[in-house]
C-alpha cells in the first residue's frame, strides 16, 4: 500500500515516480494536460494541490485497486467474499444497489468526494450539514447533506448524501442515479477489481 498525497478536499491524489496524479474512475482516460474540457491545471487550483495529470480508467483497467482513506493499492488481490458486480456505463465503473430501498444505479468516481443522489432517490428529512466539492467543469459547488441507507451487497448502512447539482442532470443522458464519492472511505474501505469486475466493500 502507497500513502496518498495529502489534501485539504480529501481527493486520492497519487504519487508516481514524482507525477502526483488525481485517481478518477469517473475519468474514461488518462491524461496529463487536458481532456474533454477539463484541463490539469485547472484541477490542480480546485484541489489546492499542484497535480501532473489524471489517472482515469484505462490505466485501471484489470488492476486490483484497494483504496483507504489514507493509503491505495495498485496491484492488490481480491478478497475471497463474492462482492457486488461491476458493469461499465460509458467507461465508467458502476453498481446495482438500493438507496431507501429503492434499486438504483450508481457510478464509483474516486474524483468526486460526495456521494450524491438524484432527486427522486433522496429522502430529505433534516440537513445534517452543507459541504464543499469541485467539479472540473463547473468549480466549486455547495451540496446540502441528508442522512440516506444504503444496500450495497450484503452491506446496509446509513451515510450523508446530497442532491445531485442541476448541471449533473442536464448532462445525464445514462442510467446512473447516485455517485458514490470518497466519503464512503469513512465507513469502507473498497476494493475495486477491474479484472474480475467485482466491488468489495470492507469494513474499517
Amino acid at each position: 500500500m502507497k500513502q496518498l498525497v495529502t489534501n485539504a478536499t480529501g481527493h486520492i491524489i497519487l504519487d508516481i515516480k514524482g507525477r502526483r496524479m488525481l485517481v478518477d474512475t469517473g475519468a474514461a482516460r488518462s491524461f496529463y494536460v487536458e481532456y474533454q474540457g477539463v484541463h490539469v491545471n485547472n484541477l490542480s487550483r480546485l484541489t489546492g494541490v499542484h497535480l501532473d495529470g489524471v489517472l482515469g480508467m484505462n490505466s485501471l483497467q484489470g488492476k486490483v485497486v484497494s483504496l483507504t482513506r489514507n493509503t491505495i493499492n495498485l496491484d492488490g488481490a481480491p478478497p475471497d467474499d463474492p462482492g457486488v458486480p461491476l458493469k461499465y456505463i460509458s467507461g465508467i465503473p458502476s453498481v446495482d444497489i438500493r438507496i431507501n430501498g429503492i434499486p438504483c444505479c450508481a457510478a464509483i468516481k474516486t474524483g468526486a468526494t460526495t456521494t450524491c443522489l438524484s432527486e427522486e432517490l433522496l429522502s430529505r428529512d433534516k440537513p445534517t450539514r452543507v459541504v464543499d466539492d469541485i467539479h472540473p467543469l463547473y468549480g466549486r459547488f455547495k451540496v446540502k447533506m441528508f442522512v440516506n441507507y444504503f444496500s450495497i451487497g450484503n452491506k446496509n448502512y446509513f451515510a450523508d448524501a446530497g442532491a445531485l447539482p442541476d448541471e449533473f442532470s442536464m448532462l445525464s443522458s445514462t442510467p446512473i442515479d447516485a455517485i458514490i464519492g470518497t466519503d464512503v472511505l469513512n465507513r469502507f474501505g473498497l476494493i475495486m477489481d477491474f479484472a474480475g469486475d467485482r466491488l468489495h466493500l470492507v469494513s474499517c
